[in-house]
């Protein structure tokens, strides 16, 4: 499970060093990384308003591959997840010093110069530049925050399981 925060510098070639905890996330998730040393993952980078990039492990990518298949052919959902998460990606796997090499178009798509923000997502983690993330965060968190109420607690959110 991919989760916390992390920050990091990104040189000028685009390679960032990939938070260590989460190099072991992709490690367990890449069958092939015991023999290879360099797991394997995919990012996502959607629709032309997304302001992160969406890693997933390699397997996961393969599940959530799967499940996009078995929506009905030509149906509405299957077309618009095929476009935006399908074909929206890009494979790719960790250097041997523990890096991602993140390309040009992508660190343009979100305007990342210099700093990249990790946030832990659970099944995935997204990269941002820091100062979107901070901004759509918190603006996010106060509108929900408005919307609860003052005492709000966020576990209360799992009542829905119960049942």
């Amino acid at each position: 499970m991919f989760i916390g925060e992390h920050t990091f510098k990104v040189d000028g070639k685009g390679r960032v060093s990939i938070p260590a905890d989460f190099r072991r996330e992709l490690e367990l998730g890449d069958p092939l990384a015991a023999e290879t040393g360099r797991p394997r993952m995919v990012i996502v980078y959607g629709h032309d308003k997304q302001k992160q990039l969406i890693v997933h492990t390699y397997e996961g990518y393969r599940a959530l591959a799967s499940d996009i298949a078995r929506l009905p052919r030509g149906s509405e959902k299957r077309k618009i997840m095929e476009r935006m998460i399908l074909n929206r990606a890009r494979p790719t796997e960790v250097d041997n010093d523990g890096r991602l090499v993140l390309p040009q178009p992508l660190r343009d798509k979100i305007a990342l110069d210099g700093v990249a923000y990790f946030a832990g997502m659970g099944e995935t983690f997204e990269i941002w530049k820091p100062e979107t993330h901070e901004a759509v965060d918190a603006m996010i968190s106060e509108k929900w925050l408005e919307e609860q109420g003052e005492d709000f607690d966020p576990l209360s959110l799992l009542d829905d399981l119960e049942g």
